[in-house]
């Protein structure tokens, strides 16, 4: 049997990059709207949805995002076998591997889950290893910041380098590539429609297929909860002004070039 290719969750890793936690339960699948320091995120979120118990919101997360990835790329069946269980605890996950023979103190590979020690040199950060020279081993971490040294509880979703030979480095969890499983990833919170086509601009009073694919978008970047009923009414103008002010761009409740672009850069 073929194995799994770890480029998969490590490109899922990598596109989240820049991602900041957020304040409160809301504009979770925006990278940077809501950004705060409550540890809300939409990797917790689905893996909640997905799993449930042990996660939660509002609480560290490098752990829920290296599971989040894994689940993106193989489904929860799949992934759970790969990592040897669930755990949004960064000790028990590492423990996962050390009970299949998976653990190793040196020689990362890509793909690998790193483990990093804390200040009171316990197992208390963790994230995907995604390149490995002779000298540095590279990763991609929630919920840490761009400042060199092993940083948890940052905040952001960042790529990150430290030496081989770091001793805040505890060891590498290697996943079971040749794991079987169901394999369709979940995808329930992303936003999988057309942006509206662009020219007419849309505004309220406009009716129409475009209408609902700006509607459903609303829905997806801020939980509007809009109706996807084609008309552009006071609910839906409400909607994108306040896009507009959260994304930066003049406040005019006319989603035209400006809006769809902004919209294009915050989806990827």
């Amino acid at each position: 049997m073929a194995k799994l290719d770890p480029k998969k969750v490590v490109n899922i890793a990598l596109d989240e990059v820049g991602y900041c936690e957020k304040a409160s339960d809301a504009y979770l699948d925006s990278k940077t709207a809501n950004a705060g320091y409550n540890n809300y995120t939409k990797y917790s979120r689905d893996l909640v949805d997905a799993i449930g118990s042990p996660y939660a919101n509002g609480v560290y997360w490098c752990d829920n995002f290296v599971d989040w990835c894994f689940i993106e790329a193989y489904g929860v069946e799949r992934a759970a076998k790969m990592l040897g269980g669930w755990s949004a605890y960064c000790p028990t996950s590492a423990q996962f591997f050390k009970n299949k023979g998976r653990y190793y103190k040196t020689g990362p590979k890509v793909g690998d889950q790193i483990f990093f020690l804390d200040s009171l040199n316990e197992l208390g950060h963790t994230g995907i290893v995604y390149k490995v020279s002779k000298t540095y081993v590279y990763t991609v971490e929630g919920n840490t910041s761009s400042t060199s040294g092993v940083v948890p509880n940052g905040g952001e979703v960042c790529k990150k380098k430290y030496s081989l030979s770091s001793s805040k480095i505890d060891g590498y969890g290697r996943p079971d590539w040749s794991a079987t499983g169901k394999t369709e990833a979940t995808n329930a919170h992303h936003y999988t429609g057309t942006y509206p086509l662009i020219p007419p601009n849309l505004y309220k009073g406009s009716s129409g297929k475009q209408v609902k694919n700006l509607q459903l978008y609303l829905n997806w970047f801020g939980g509007y909860g809009l109706a996807v009923d084609g008309e552009f009414g006071k609910y839906t103008d409400a909607a994108v002004r306040d896009f507009q002010k959260r994304t930066g761009i003049s406040v005019d409740g006319e989603f035209g070039p400006r809006s769809l672009s902004m919209a294009k850069v915050i989806s990827k």
